[in-house]
């Protein structure tokens, strides 16, 4: 069994492993952080020295399209916006079909009436690190491992259904839709995979590795590249209906909203498109790289990045609405529900905060032997889970922070964490994906 290094763990402690990516592996973040910040051949220039214009693949539709109309008044946009993205979550309900549960990223699931006391229920060895979180669905789960494997596991045993070999490692969270597992792949490829039969139906090329974890809906999938690629492809085919060239490498998940979707990337930039063909709404930029996924609620964008800041924008305008200092970097992706957002930090504190105002409601200290984040955390009632380099799994609570059990791996966890009906599932770098109740 290959599982990471510790002193790659302990390497990439300066550079917390990318979490909303996938997550994305540790090294894979180290050598990005200490990289030279001209971006590679074929990438675009420092944003600083090439106009923004270079950057869109299209110019924003409400700059020169002929077709639109005087647009809404703005409490008006809000509530359309609002009530799309909680159709999203009600489609999503009830299943954890891609990372972070839905396409808004608001990283809740359902227990179905269980309550997880931190026991075991069943484990299953692969032969690599599992570092990507599973998508549970319809009985089955999927995910994906250092051993260049696509797994489907039977989600009351644990029992292997079938084993895929793809062409490497596998750090992307797979989603599930329509009979179709779609996942990324260190072969820089996007692969769409027959759920029941593990077969490779389509494969996708891009220039570059895939660590962003896919978002699904309505037949397609969007996901980053490291390629600066933000790319549409119909699940059923492997088509690319559109791209979209950014900033910087792209490794977190999109965000969807019903008609537009939002990504973030290594260059700093938030990028809203419109989900039809991938043209530029709006973009705003940060201090410094971001590889959080963006968490969409309540008709705004919550994001944290690398300039130590936590960024609340409003998904209409792209205008900043708040922002708060952290003490450390931003590296995990922000969940949330009932006005309240929690987030990670690299001082290695999860954090709640105040959706509307930013104001810090609690914060809990997690153990590390490394200054290092990387596990996103999941919403499932008032609890909260969430994984550690300490190889812990924690569970705290949602309404003052408290932690109410913790559960030991063998290494360090950068899976986040899934929920359903059978409990929490959560890899380890043990090689073990595990379904804790």
């Amino acid at each position: 069994m290959t599982t990471y290094d510790f002193d790659r763990i302990i390497t990439a402690s300066i550079v917390t492993i990318v979490c909303g990516l996938s997550p994305c592996a540790a090294f894979a973040q180290a050598q990005d952080k200490t990289s030279a910040s001209t971006p590679s051949s074929g990438r675009l220039n420092d944003p600083a020295k090439t106009p923004i214009t270079q950057v869109k693949k299209a110019a924003p539709v409400a700059a020169a399209d002929p077709k639109v109309t005087t647009p809404a008044p703005v409490e008006v946009q809000k509530a359309q916006v609002t009530k799309s993205t909680v159709n999203l979550q009600e489609h999503f309900k009830g299943g954890w079909q891609m990372y972070l549960q839905n396409p808004n990223h608001t990283g809740s699931g359902s227990l179905m009436g269980l309550v997880p006391k931190g026991t075991l229920r069943w484990s299953f060895p692969a032969e690599g690190a599992v570092d990507t979180s599973a998508a549970v669905y319809r009985g089955a789960v999927y995910v994906g491992s250092d051993d260049s494997c696509l797994y489907a596991l039977d989600e009351k045993t644990g029992r292997m259904v079938w084993r895929r070999k793809l062409g490497d490692k596998v750090k992307s969270s797979p989603a599930v839709d329509d009979g179709v597992v779609v996942v990324g792949c260190e072969d820089k490829k996007l692969y769409g995979v027959d759920a029941r039969t593990g077969k490779i139906l389509w494969s996708m090329d891009t220039q570059d590795r895939i660590s962003s974890s896919p978002a699904v809906f309505n037949g397609v999938a969007y996901v980053g590249g490291w390629d600066g690629n933000v790319y549409a492809v119909d699940i059923h085919s492997g088509a690319v209906k559109w791209k979209f060239q950014g900033e910087g490498r792209i490794t977190s998940s999109p965000g969807l909203t019903g008609d537009s979707i939002v990504v973030t990337s290594h260059g700093g930039y938030i990028y809203k498109l419109s989900m039809s063909d991938g043209l530029l709404e709006w973009h705003f930029k940060t201090g410094s790289k971001i590889f959080s996924s963006p968490l969409i609620m309540d008709g705004f964008v919550f994001v944290g990045g690398w300039d130590k800041m936590f960024y609340c924008v409003d998904l209409s305008s792209g205008k900043l609405k708040w922002k708060v200092p952290g003490a450390e970097s931003y590296s995990v992706s922000p969940v949330g529900a009932n006005g309240k957002i929690f987030v990670g930090n690299d001082d290695l504190k999860m954090y709640c905060l105040d959706a509307h105002t930013g104001k810090m409601l609690w914060k809990t200290q997690l153990n590390s032997p490394v200054p290092l984040l990387s596990s996103s955390p999941a919403l499932a009632g008032n609890m909260l889970y969430v994984g550690s380099s300490d190889s812990n799994l924690y569970a705290i609570d949602c309404r003052n922070g408290g932690i109410k059990w913790k559960y030991k791996t063998q290494r360090p966890i950068v899976s986040s964490p899934s929920i359903s009906g059978s409990g929490v599932f959560v890899g380890s770098q043990d090689g073990n994906l595990y379904l804790i109740n």
